[in-house]
């Protein structure tokens, strides 16, 4: 007869197993989705992607339900699950959530911030400078912004931050694809470290708070544009 603990433990093992490889399907379809491999509006098959992975539906079911409530899928009753589109709306609504939540984090962390912290933002923004692909700059940018919100301690908040800047990073490409904008936003970066060198809460977190919101405004611009195009060309009678 099976031991309770060891039934128990069989269960959670197999529970790790596959919240592993969710885990892993659902890194590699974010991936695909982030550099366009998957076009949003795609429908998402749950028993194709099962086979491509050589795991079960379930697996695949939890990576899909992981990814819908990161924004990265749309899920609809009878109709399965989608890539989810960019849209100018939500766009405007993550920047103004960013530019609230990340202030708060960088206001809590001035005060404790560190020289290590100040030469390793340094060093990074010295990296930045030299990036060239779109995947080592936001990956660095993302980096800077996280040196200086780590001395915070708030994990709960950063935690919040990772997972927005998660779900913007789709945004984010587009911005740097489809712009010059990497040059302003290395003097804001610049700027806002020397506030928190100088422990100027007011004025790091107030320059923050516009290079979130111009970085977003931005692309609410470019994908109102977009959609604009799109709607015009569809209406256009076909010959």
């Amino acid at each position: 007869m099976r031991e309770p603990y060891a039934q128990n433990r069989n269960q959670s093992d197999e529970a790790v197993e596959n919240r592993s490889a969710s885990a892993v399907v659902a890194d590699s379809l974010r991936e695909k989705i982030l550099h366009s491999a998957i076009p949003a509006g795609e429908r998402l098959r749950q028993d194709a992607i099962a086979t491509r992975f050589g795991v079960s539906q379930m697996i695949v079911r939890e990576a899909f339900r992981q990814l819908t409530n990161e924004g990265f899928l749309k899920a609809e009753p009878r109709r399965g699950v989608s890539v989810a589109p960019m849209s100018a709306d939500e766009a405007a609504e993550m920047t103004e959530l960013r530019s609230v939540i990340e202030a708060k984090a960088l206001a809590w962390a001035i005060p404790l911030i560190s020289e290590k912290d100040l030469e390793e933002a340094t060093r990074i923004l010295a990296d930045l400078d030299r990036a060239k692909s779109t995947d080592r700059i936001i990956s660095l940018n993302a980096r800077f912004h996280e040196t200086l919100y780590a001395p915070s301690r708030k994990e709960r908040t950063l935690r919040m931050i990772a997972t927005l800047r998660l779900n913007f990073e789709r945004y984010l490409r587009f911005t740097w694809e489809e712009t010059h904008y990497l040059e302003q936003s290395q003097r804001e970066h610049r700027q806002i470290l020397e506030f928190c060198r100088k422990r100027d809460v007011d004025g790091a977190c107030s320059l923050l708070q516009r290079h979130i919101a111009g970085t977003g405004g931005l692309l609410v611009q470019r994908l109102e544009a977009r959609h604009s195009k799109e709607a015009a060309r569809s209406k256009k009678p076909s010959l």
